[in-house]
């Protein structure tokens, strides 16, 4: 959200004060540099920047090797290549060294933001499904003296702490106080054994990883303990080697869960957002065209190709068509002069004037009438300045 830091090196001072500006506006805190040198400094320094927005060709340091160092000293760091001397050789360095995004000059200032909105976002991503570093919670359940061999001697010689239950009951007690990552579980124990404790385990929690060790193993208890939900079934003596592997492969699928679950439910917000901003475009929509159907004007718009995209009531009221049987046609089908503002040379007209006043047109009606209108139009233009078509309207 607006607030990030973002540090700007450009040796062209045009360009600091166009983004420090536009990105001042959208709420950011902006500091601009133009010697390529004393910005990497800064960096180095370790301030606390978010985004680094940077130039390619500089004097003293040029972009990559910002790049290069920036990632090095700050990995999270969101970095922006902007450039007016693209090359595929450059794309695919800022690519190798993790850059955000490669902008070309002359810069657009929506691209600028939306590309660091986006930025923004994958981090904020990355870091809800990053793979924490602490080891895993893990619960050692047996009524034996192997429990404290292997609490004490096998994970502890690894890094991990285990903690101890003597039996299902207090391995349940546990638990419920507190959350553990991995369960190992002897099968055989007075009380609860080992399959009701992991049917009771996987009731509180479905995540949690039921290692069973069992001394007197068998098919049908193998057969049983997968089938409730075991993440792995091992023969006692306990080898090390084994149950460290076990516990890495299996911390490993419980962490690709939990981030399947964060992945899940960020795509459902979004989904749950699109709806939401889908439905107010159309609602948005639905003003417009009710507007427009009340306005006793003639209204047309066209699209590129000089084709019908929209008429409103009184256009079809004067012309006597349905609306189906013009949306689509050429917009020559319903003038009789064949030189109108909607295309060809009045259109360049159109365009470079911004609009048009009072310019005669004659309709023909279904049944053949001529109507003579006197038009104002304008162009419709995308964030890009592109034609994409032209609104008319006409009175008699």
């Amino acid at each position: 959200m607006p607030g990030e830091r973002i540090l700007v090196i450009d040796d062209e001072e045009i360009i600091c004060n166009l983004l420090k500006d536009t990105l001042t506006d959208e709420g950011y805190q902006v500091e601009t540099v133009t010697d390529s040198k004393e910005g990497i400094e800064k960096i180095l320094r370790g301030e606390p920047f978010d985004i680094l927005i940077t130039d390619i060709r500089m004097p003293k340091k040029d972009g990559m090797q910002i790049l290069k160092e920036a990632k090095s000293r700050m990995p999270d760091m969101i970095v922006i290549i902007i450039t007016g001397y693209p090359s595929i050789e450059t794309i695919r360095e800022a690519s190798e060294y993790n850059a955000f995004d490669y902008i070309t000059k002359p810069l657009d200032p929506d691209e600028v933001n939306d590309c660091i909105k986006r930025s923004l976002e994958a981090r904020k991503l990355s870091r809800e499904l990053k793979i924490p570093e602490k080891p895993p919670k893990i619960l050692v359940v047996d009524d034996m003296q192997s429990a404290l061999f292997l609490a004490e001697g096998v994970l502890e010689d690894e890094g991990y702490h285990a903690e101890i239950a003597q039996n299902g009951q207090e391995a349940i007690e546990r638990f419920k106080q507190k959350h553990f990552d991995i369960v190992i579980a002897d099968l055989h124990m007075p009380g609860m054994d080992g399959i009701e404790l992991l049917n009771n385990i996987k009731k509180l929690d479905i995540k949690t990883l039921v290692i069973i060790m069992t001394a007197r193993p068998s098919i049908e208890s193998a057969i049983q303990a997968f089938r409730h939900g075991a993440y792995d079934y091992i023969t006692k003596p306990i080898d090390p080697d084994t149950i460290i592997n076990t516990i890495q492969r299996g911390f490993e699928k419980h962490q690709l869960e939990i981030n399947t679950d964060k992945l899940l439910k960020r795509l459902q917000d979004l989904r749950q957002q699109m709806m939401e901003e889908n439905a107010s475009l159309i609602k948005e929509k639905d003003f417009v065209n009710n507007l427009i159907d009340v306005v006793p004007d003639v209204i047309v718009t066209t699209d590129e190709h000089a084709n019908i995209h929209t008429m409103n009531n009184a256009t079809v009221k004067l012309l006597g068509y349905k609306k189906e049987e013009l949306l689509g046609k050429p917009v020559d089908s319903i003038f009789e002069e064949k030189k109108n503002f909607f295309k060809g040379v009045d259109f360049e007209k159109l365009l470079k004037e911004g609009a048009v006043y009072n310019y005669p047109l004659t309709c023909i009606t279904n049944k053949g009438n001529k109507i003579k209108i006197v038009w104002s139009g304008a162009p419709i233009l995308d964030k890009e300045k592109v034609a994409k078509g032209v609104v008319g309207i006409g009175r008699k």
